[in-house]
């Protein structure tokens, strides 16, 4: 039993060990690696790493799309988004809830806000109007969502 017990525990800290760290992106002075505009709005950037630690960051959630449909053969470990409601605060996209809203202007104007829940997602469209989706439902691509 107790050989059983440190096998799992050498495993646990294994896997826990190699979760990549997220990288702080560095408003005002870092350029998107998909469009090559500033990052500035820290309430819009994204980031993806790869399963070999390489990082990419995005000034907006629709750069983070475009990005990985145009390198559609590389495998990606995270996929961050900013919540909206915690600017610098990355969050996982899959489990992020994502407004369409015309008064919520995201850097590239696809008009996409991100928040981790979908309770906070109905208080923006309570507030803002729009339409609610989930990330893979954005990440299929962006000609996909409906019209404003």
């Amino acid at each position: 039993m107790i050989k059983y017990f440190g096998f799992f525990t050498v495993a646990l800290f294994t896997l826990i060990g190699c979760k990549p760290k997220v990288k702080p992106i560095e408003y005002g002075h870092q350029a998107c690696d998909y469009c090559r505009m500033s990052i500035v709005d820290e309430r819009y950037a994204a980031q993806l790493q790869t399963s070999k630690g390489k990082t990419y960051s995005f000034d907006a959630l629709e750069c983070l799309i475009n990005y990985k449909h145009e390198n559609e053969e590389t495998a990606y470990q995270q996929e961050l988004v900013t919540d909206y409601n915690t600017p610098k605060k990355l969050i996982p996209a899959e489990g992020a809830y994502i407004v369409r809203s015309k008064k919520l202007p995201s850097p590239m104007g696809a008009y996409l806000t991100a928040v981790p829940t979908k309770s906070e997602a109905e208080k923006l469209v309570e507030t803002n109007g729009g339409q609610i989706f989930t990330y893979p439902q954005v990440a299929e691509g962006l000609e996909n969502l409906p019209e404003l």
